[in-house]
């Protein structure tokens, strides 16, 4: 029996007695023992171990493990496993580089917005006929297909036409699908919710910047009005018949709108009907933040998330800030995952669109699944980096962005803001549990 690498421990002065909250990364298991108990873990006193009270709890939630390999060992084995499953075809499709809006800080600065850059009929066609011959070859269980762009609701007629033949082939095979979209809600009906839904879309991500000032200085229209008020009225009447998760993104220049903006949001009706999360505005060209820029380090920001969201508690928002273990953190490392764009390019990573450089393929008859599966991006491990190797945080962040390791001047991954805030985020789930 050992203690497990990957245990954290907080000490709790709010009671009389000495207290620990304990968690494991690798496992997520939560809980709060009493110091005897910590002592012993600490000391790795094996003998009180094997005969305390909390023994099958303690086993139960891995921070005692059974058995002599080591979890390092077991996770990397298990990284191998999920990268090269072979049971899901994970599809992100651009229908279009063009958007309605004109956001001052959009990372597909290599793309046009403007102009007939939606995919053609060909285009649509080689898509299933790809996904037709690697189900067919490879006999996968599952396809899920994240459909973005540009705005992928510019292009809804091609979309659910699209979806309609993607399900059909799903279902031919009887295999199951799910479609996910991310979208800037600003062409988001009643009607097309209802419809998307009915294709088989689980979840809409829609992104509001903060408070309507702080919102419609950001993302607006092409001829620069603001969004703020059709985005929300749009939410209101969607989210009846879909979910709708809202990404809130957070910078240098909006951070001081956020209390605003969360009051606001406590305020709507739908506040209980969608899901609400923060992220760091992120440079993405330049490995993560850069020094001149408004964007937050990953470590900074550590700090201002949990106070973003212990305010969107108290305003009643549905909120989640409990990280979970990930063998494999990224679509774009695994294998059989793949990024289309709408002239037929295709990417590994989402954020890299548009970006020749990053180029792997097109969407032809002649784009095979080797093709698919051997590039930097299947070579690309966090298990390579002694960095990670040695964190105590890889089971929650899986070696963070492998674009911004590419990216980076170092070429090493860049380590997520739960290195940094770990203990506050513990503590901030157990005072809210």
């Amino acid at each position: 029996m050992r203690v497990s690498s990957y245990n954290e421990y907080l000490l709790l002065n709010d009671s009389d007695e000495e207290s620990y909250l304990i968690y494991n990364s690798l496992s997520n298991g939560f809980g709060e023992i009493h110091k005897g108990l910590y002592n012993a873990l600490i000391q790795k006193d094996m003998d009180y171990l094997e005969h305390c009270a909390e023994k099958e709890q303690l086993l139960q939630g891995q921070f005692l493990y059974v058995g002599p390999i080591k979890e390092l060992d077991q996770m990397e084995e298990q990284f191998k496993i999920v990268r090269h499953q072979n049971e899901t075809l994970n599809l992100t499709i651009l229908p279009t580089f063009s958007c309605n809006f004109r956001c001052s800080y959009c990372f597909e600065n290599l793309t046009s917005k403007s102009g007939k850059r939606a995919f053609s009929q060909k285009i649509q066609n080689e898509i299933l006929t790809y996904i037709e011959k690697s189900v067919e070859e490879l006999h996968f269980k599952r396809i899920i297909v994240n459909w973005t762009g540009g705005e992928p609701l510019l292009e809804f007629k091609n979309i659910t036409s699209l979806m309609e033949r993607i399900n059909f082939i799903a279902n031919k095979n009887k295999i199951s699908i799910d479609h996910f979209m991310v979208s800037n809600g600003y062409l988001l009906t009643s009607d097309r919710a209802k419809k998307l839904k009915e294709l088989g879309v689980k979840r809409i991500q829609i992104t509001i910047d903060g408070s309507k000032k702080s919102h419609d200085q950001r993302r607006i229209l092409a001829n620069k009005e603001g969004t703020f008020d059709k985005i929300i009225e749009n939410i209101n009447k969607s989210c009846e018949f879909i979910h709708i998760t809202i990404r809130t993104n957070v910078d240098l220049d909006n951070i001081h709108f956020m209390n605003e903006y969360i009051e606001y949001m406590g305020r709507q009706l739908f506040k209980d009907k969608v899901s609400i999360y923060f992220s760091a505005t992120t440079e993405y060209s330049a490995g993560g933040c850069v020094s001149n820029s408004s964007c937050y380090a990953n470590k900074d920001f550590s700090k201002v998330i949990i106070k973003l969201y212990e305010c969107a508690l108290e305003k009643g928002l549905n909120i989640s800030y409990y990280p979970q273990y990930e063998p494999v953190a990224c679509a774009a490392i695994a294998a059989n995952s793949m990024v289309i764009q709408p002239d037929g390019g295709i990417q590994k990573c989402w954020n890299t669109v548009g970006n020749k450089n990053y180029l792997i393929g097109h969407i032809s008859e002649n784009f095979s699944i080797e093709q698919l599966n051997s590039n930097k991006w299947i070579d690309y491990s966090p298990y390579k980096f002694e960095k990670c190797r040695g964190c105590n945080v890889l089971p929650l962040c899986g070696g963070g962005c492998a674009q911004q390791a590419f990216e980076s001047e170092e070429k090493q991954p860049v380590c997520r803001e739960f290195k940094y805030n770990l203990e506050e985020m513990l503590a901030f789930n157990f005072r809210h549990q």
